[in-house]
């Protein structure tokens, strides 16, 4: 994969065959095992919200427009429910 990432970035700026690669560092593009998004509200801490998927960057301004009402008043809304990250909750347990 590392490799992939490297030939791809000489191919597109040619100058960069010749750098020393002393460290690398990757983000992590987080998704959740169904696919879908995350839109939770701490049940340990009232006021702290999670809002993830896979698009995140991409999809911040849909994030922004539907969750920071929400956010701002504390709670998120019914229709967000099937969003939750206790939909992965194993049976019988407390998420």
């Amino acid at each position: 994969m590392i490799g992939e990432i490297a030939a791809r970035n000489v191919r597109v700026l040619p100058a960069r065959a010749d750098a020393n690669v002393v460290r690398i560092w990757a983000a992590l593009r987080v998704m959740s095992p169904d696919g879908l998004p995350i839109y939770d509200q701490s049940t340990r801490y009232p006021g702290a919200f999670a809002a993830t998927c896979h698009s995140g960057v991409t999809r911040a301004g849909a994030h922004a427009m539907a969750l920071a009402p929400a956010i701002l008043a504390s709670t998120l809304p019914d229709s967000l429910a099937a969003f939750s990250a206790r939909r992965f909750a194993a049976p019988g347990t407390v998420a």
